[in-house]
């Protein structure tokens, strides 16, 4: 043994670890070793891998590895928690401690920002504040559901301001914010954060050509329980396990399927399907998100029924057998997101390709979105032709005061700015 250890020396050790440890173990059985002498013998001889410990970043340091990210197609951020807005992307960040990260506690909405208006603002908060309250969320600017609205509207408008974009997708979240590394949200300050960017990865042909899909197996994957499926909360650990279940399959987003056979939802869009006898189906809101998207594509499909393009339009239970019969089939989210699905686990829908109704209500949600009069809002036109990098504060002077030292000397070559200390605006 003690022979066999002395030739197995190594110059490469982790090439040669395998080659030690069968030499040596034939090296103990022929010497008659014990086991656990050799091991001791092992721990002693052997020497460990050096270890590579992570250098202690100073705070400057720190600044410049988050500023290597680039912007990341994210325009501006606005958070409570600073009390103001940032359009650079290296300061776009949450408190560690925040809970919409420590355990999830938080809900958020979309909004679609086109042709510089914010399509349907008023249903994306109200839907925001219905799921806040069921999940229990403090409100972030009082207890005022009223007033909390109008806030988080100046605050949209404001990074929408900041970004100096036309167009882009905005997103907010009420978090039971920062506070400690707690269960409940007991010791925390409810927290409000909108982000500007550029949009979701995507493939257009998903748009012009179709997309394949496939159910997901409650057994793979289980829906969520109904407190869950009907508030939009952070939580989409099953959302994206239904997509990557689906993705293995040749799919895309994945369906849901109950215990019934009937369709529930996709991973994060509302599921249409067009009969042959030219009625247009979508299943309840009863244990999957009442969609803004779908509730307007109901509503603009009309305009099809009073053309004769369509029958009817209904919210009814949609079976697994119906869609795979069904003339169309398309899922529907993100305002104006339509997505026609031209296979279903491996069967063709319809003739295969997009059908005359998807291509119909492509085009009236991307025209309510331009031109429509249903709760958008208008964004002012930005003071500032140059994006820069600035932070507005909510007329708190002290907070102002610390922060514009503290981003002085983390983003040197940026210009930080006050654009506002009144109260009426962010």
């Amino acid at each position: 043994g003690e022979g066999c250890l002395s030739t197995c020396r190594l110059r490469e050790p982790a090439a040669g670890m395998l080659r030690l440890g069968i030499a040596c173990g034939v090296g103990g059985v022929l010497a008659g070793l014990p086991l656990a002498r050799l091991v001791r013998w092992l721990r002693l001889n052997v020497p460990a891998r050096p270890s590579t410990p992570f250098p202690l970043l100073s705070h400057s340091e720190w600044g410049e590895a988050l500023a290597r990210h680039g912007d990341r197609g994210m325009f501006a951020l606005f958070s409570s928690v600073t009390g103001g807005v940032t359009t650079d992307a290296a300061l776009m960040t949450v408190p560690i401690d925040d809970h919409i990260i420590v355990r999830g506690h938080a809900v958020f909405d979309t909004v679609t920002l086109c042709n510089g208006r914010l399509y349907r603002l008023t249903i994306h908060l109200e839907r925001l504040l219905k799921s806040a309250e069921s999940a229990r969320l403090r409100l972030p600017f009082g207890d005022d559901p009223q007033h909390n609205k109008e806030r988080m509207r100046d605050a949209i408008e404001s990074a929408c301001v900041a970004a100096d974009r036309q167009d882009a997708d905005v997103r907010f979240w009420l978090s039971a914010g920062p506070g400690n590394l707690g269960v409940t949200p007991a010791g925390c300050t409810p927290a409000f954060y909108v982000l500007v960017f550029g949009g979701l990865p995507s493939d257009p042909t998903w748009t012009t050509e179709g997309i394949s899909e496939v159910t997901v197996p409650l057994e793979e994957v289980p829906v969520k329980p109904k407190l869950l499926a009907e508030l939009k909360s952070t939580n989409y650990m099953l959302n994206a396990l239904t997509s990557m279940a689906a993705r293995d399959r040749g799919g895309t987003f994945g369906l849901a399927v109950d215990n019934g056979g009937m369709l529930m939802e996709a991973c994060t869009l509302n599921v249409v399907a067009i009969g042959t006898d030219g009625v247009m189906r979508t299943p309840p809101f009863d244990n999957i998100l009442a969609g803004t998207t779908v509730r307007r594509a109901m509503q603009l499909a009309d305009s099809l029924v009073s053309s004769g393009d369509l029958t009817a339009v209904s919210q009814e239970p949609l079976a697994l057998k119906q869609a795979y019969a069904a003339k169309e089939l398309f899922l529907v989210a993100g305002d104006t997101h339509l997505y026609p699905i031209t296979r279903l686990d491996g069967k063709p829908i319809g003739d295969g390709g997009v059908g005359p109704i998807s291509r119909q209500l492509m085009q009236l949600l991307t025209n309510d979105a331009r031109t429509g009069e249903d709760c958008h809002h208008d964004i002012p036109a930005s003071a500032e032709s140059e994006p820069r990098t600035r932070l507005l504060f909510a007329g708190v002077p002290a907070v102002s005061e610390s922060l514009s030292s503290m981003l002085d000397g983390l983003v040197r070559t940026s210009e930080v700015c006050r654009l506002s200390r009144d109260r009426s605006q962010f």
